[in-house]
């Protein structure tokens, strides 16, 4: 019965979390990690990391998924870290209306539990098992949270429960491909610079880039007032996929500061800019 009023207690606090406090200090996040789906795998798992400067003591997490022939959705989440210990921790799924709600809180009486504080480092906190049926077509299907008036709003409680607010959450999901995916990594047919992973980060994060030409390339960093912060890649490129690493540091090798950046990849006559956030 404890229990019972407890998850009540959240889902109505879910309902007003917009009309409570916001997060007074560096942002608190959710990161859904996005995979790659090896060529006939029946499942995958999705990691979930957090990242608090915060003591986290309860969570409501509500997610959507699509995937465009109804043939890939979430088979149930396994949890690590705090979550392990956490008194109530659950997930729920529904098929029909492709939703999955994670909730739990940390303690409802008895011993204390551990609280989820990561001192801004990135901690896995689960993973989210997606199931892959039979005939499934390539697809990108999105891991994305939602709001209703069932499950309320995503939301990180403190410990007391006194204080509730919306962590910034970073959608993920998973990529299928069915086929051959070293002659496709090879034989790309498009330009793209994708969004880097993760982010935000804290210590490091990867920029992949696709390229479907040879030419000669430039990945750059600049920060908000569109200076140079770093060069990243700078020379010829075959066509392919590729993956830069850019660990928060400018041309001298300095720790740059928590803020907004911008990154662009350049080749021949194209060119394309992402924003990325770094936290610390």
């Amino acid at each position: 019965m404890k229990k019972a009023l407890i998850v009540c207690s959240m889902i109505i606090a879910a309902f007003s979390v917009s009309a409570l406090a916001q997060d007074h200090g560096a942002p608190d996040s959710i990161i859904i990690g996005t995979v790659t789906v090896p060529q006939g795998a029946p499942s995958v798992m999705v990691p979930v990391y957090a990242v608090t400067d915060d003591s986290v003591a309860s969570l409501n997490l509500p997610l959507r998924w699509y995937s465009s022939d109804n043939k890939i959705n979430p088979g149930g989440a396994y949890y690590f870290g705090p979550l392990l210990h956490w008194d109530e921790i659950t997930d729920t799924i529904d098929l029909e209306h492709h939703w999955m709600w994670i909730h739990g809180n940390h303690d409802t009486g008895g011993d204390d539990n551990p609280i989820i504080h990561t001192i801004g480092q990135r901690l896995q906190i689960m993973l989210i098992r997606m199931v892959i049926h039979t005939g499934a077509l390539n697809q990108f299907v999105t891991l994305s949270p939602y709001t209703d008036s069932t499950h309320g709003a995503p939301f990180f409680s403190l410990l007391g429960g006194t204080t509730m607010f919306t962590p910034v959450i970073v959608n993920g999901g998973i990529s299928y491909q069915w086929g051959d995916i070293d002659q496709q990594a090879t034989s790309p047919q498009t330009f793209e610079l994708a969004q880097n992973y993760p982010n935000p980060f804290n210590a490091r994060t990867e920029i992949r880039f696709t390229l479907a030409d040879k030419g000669r390339v430039s990945l750059d960093i600049f920060d908000l007032l569109g200076r140079r912060v770093r060069n990243l890649v700078n020379g010829n490129y075959d066509a392919g996929i590729y993956t830069a690493i850019w660990d928060g540091t400018d041309a001298n090798g300095n720790q740059v500061s928590s803020g907004i950046y911008f990154y662009s990849l350049s080749i021949n006559d194209k060119s394309e800019t992402q924003k990325m956030v770094l936290l610390k």
